[in-house]
């Protein structure tokens, strides 16, 4: 069995994966994996302690004789790759590639954080997103009971850089916009000293949020990788797509 394992991006915003399973359920397990979003759960305030309890929920669900693979978006991206670093440290599992999308390398440290603003300049700066439901805005006391666990995230990841470069030996897949100012050239090629194996990026028309109107897409190019990594193991080189230059 093949399982695909969901990290989403900081807050969670909507819709990350709402079709994911769905669009999967023919050949892959889709399974999402939360490290802030559930009331019952202290917030995660550092990289550690999210990766840590990605780990005990992965480990939680996981077979040996299934093939597993992570995608993360945004802040996921680092989260699977901090995740994935762990089972393979400490527990001896490989994970058979790192899908991401939006979002910089481990080593590349964040240089224009929110998390320090006060909490109402911190709500109109996701608002302006557009990526969290309305109703967050407009009611009050949904916002008051959100709002720690969508900053804690933002903290956590701004204040993460990895400085170990613990290499992945699983192919690697990347997913950007050809209009988004927050990945630069230099987060794009860092992940690439992360794997052992091939690195594909594929650029899409669009900014940041680029995700949201080419999801499809990119389940279906999943769809498509896991069973050419299946079919056959690459060693190292990169590859673009959808790029003109």
């Amino acid at each position: 069995m093949t399982m695909l394992m969901g990290f989403p991006g900081a807050g969670a915003g909507k819709n990350v994966f709402e079709i994911w399973q769905d669009r999967l359920k023919d050949e892959i397990e889709f399974r999402e994996i939360l490290h802030n979003r559930r009331f019952t759960d202290t917030i995660c305030q550092t990289m550690d302690e999210a990766a840590e309890r990605c780990v005990k929920e992965v480990l939680s669900v996981y077979k040996e004789e299934e093939e597993l693979y992570f995608y993360g978006h945004c802040m996921g991206a680092n989260v699977a790759y901090e995740t994935a670093k762990r089972l393979a440290k400490d527990h001896g599992i490989q994970i058979r590639g790192l899908f991401f999308s939006a979002f910089i390398s481990p080593d590349v440290p964040i240089e224009d954080g929110i998390a320090h603003l006060d909490d109402n300049a911190f709500a109109e700066e996701i608002h302006s997103h557009g990526t969290f439901p309305e109703e967050f805005f407009v009611k009050p006391a949904l916002l008051k009971l959100f709002l720690p666990k969508i900053k804690a995230d933002y903290r956590l990841i701004e204040a993460y850089c990895d400085s170990e470069h613990y290499v992945l030996d699983c192919p690697f897949a990347g997913f950007f916009g050809t209009e988004d100012d927050s990945v630069t050239e230099e987060g794009v090629r860092g992940w690439g000293e992360y794997t052992s194996r091939e690195f594909l990026k594929f650029y899409f028309p669009g900014d940041h949020y680029f995700y949201y109107d080419h999801q499809e897409e990119i389940i279906d190019k999943i769809k498509e990788l896991i069973r050419e990594f299946r079919r056959k193991e690459i060693g190292k080189q990169e590859r673009d797509y959808g790029r003109d230059d």
